[in-house]
């Protein structure tokens, strides 16, 4: 693969690429117990649309952005056997980690495609209708919002008629709320500090330092989240914007929520 020469690391926000690999991402399991689940999420809103929407298609073509470790790859394939996704990442790092992860599950390795690009760039060389669902975790709440607004914009326009967007992220509900959801969040991490003092215990030392550096990135991405926040209520007025509807938000784990809606099939 090569580095696309377009590739926009201003508004793609790269913090994960050389302080955080794919190990890291596992170690989440040790402060969000809900992690797992919560990713469980995309895959269920995805089945339910093809349950609903694609009986009779012979291939269901996903794209996912920011495929990371490929948790919500592998859950977004998992949902039907006739998903096949296209994983768009410009992280270079990541996406080898990724795709060498799944080039060894023999039943899954042609169902998906990985593609080093950047995303609002690769939309850009899709044709109109060229895919039925857009599916993300944990990817859109580090762009900035002029940005994040032109991906999901490019998203409708390139999507087919009845396709779904699915998106688990944070997404933060009225100030009060939001205050006590972000305090949930950074209350969790402290579990890396508990993690740590018990391999020092067991005298790893180097595994002790590791979780306490990567308590820190978290706390410090967390922060800079806020930066980019983006609200229930603006979501819901963007995919109002961009024509779509059924507009559902699943279970809320403190300041992540998966949501789906469906573009509006063109009028007869």
């Amino acid at each position: 693969m090569e580095i696309p020469e377009n590739n926009r690391s201003s508004a793609y926000d790269a913090r994960f690429a050389e302080s955080l690999g794919g190990s890291e991402y596992e170690d989440l399991l040790l402060a969000l117990d809900f992690y797992k689940e919560f990713q469980a999420e995309t895959g269920k809103a995805l089945q339910e649309y093809i349950q609903e929407y694609c009986a009779n298609a012979d291939r269901v073509k996903v794209l996912e952005a920011g495929p990371g470790t490929g948790i919500t790859t592998l859950e977004l394939l998992k949902a039907d056997p006739r998903v096949h996704v296209v994983a768009v990442d410009n992280e270079p790092k990541m996406l080898v980690e990724v795709q060498n992860r799944f080039s060894t599950i023999e039943d899954l390795k042609d169902r998906v495609d990985f593609v080093l690009a950047d995303i609002l760039t690769y939309l850009e060389s899709c044709e109109d209708n060229s895919f039925d669902a857009f599916a993300s975790v944990y990817t859109l709440h580090n762009f900035t919002p002029d940005f994040r607004e032109k991906v999901i914009s490019l998203i409708a326009q390139k999507m087919k008629p009845g396709g779904v967007f699915i998106n688990g992220d944070k997404y933060a509900r009225d100030e009060e709320h939001h205050k006590k959801d972000f305090q949930a969040e950074i209350t969790n991490y402290n579990k890396f500090d508990t993690a740590a003092v018990e391999a020092e215990a067991v005298g790893d030392s180097a595994r002790a330092e590791h979780l306490r550096k990567i308590k820190g990135e978290w706390i410090h991405h967390a922060g800079e989240d806020e930066r980019n926040r983006i609200t229930v209520d603006e979501q819901n007025a963007l995919f109002e914007k961009l024509g779509f509807e059924e507009i559902e938000w699943g279970k809320r784990f403190d300041l992540v929520i998966t949501v789906k809606a469906v573009k509006k099939k063109v009028a007869n």
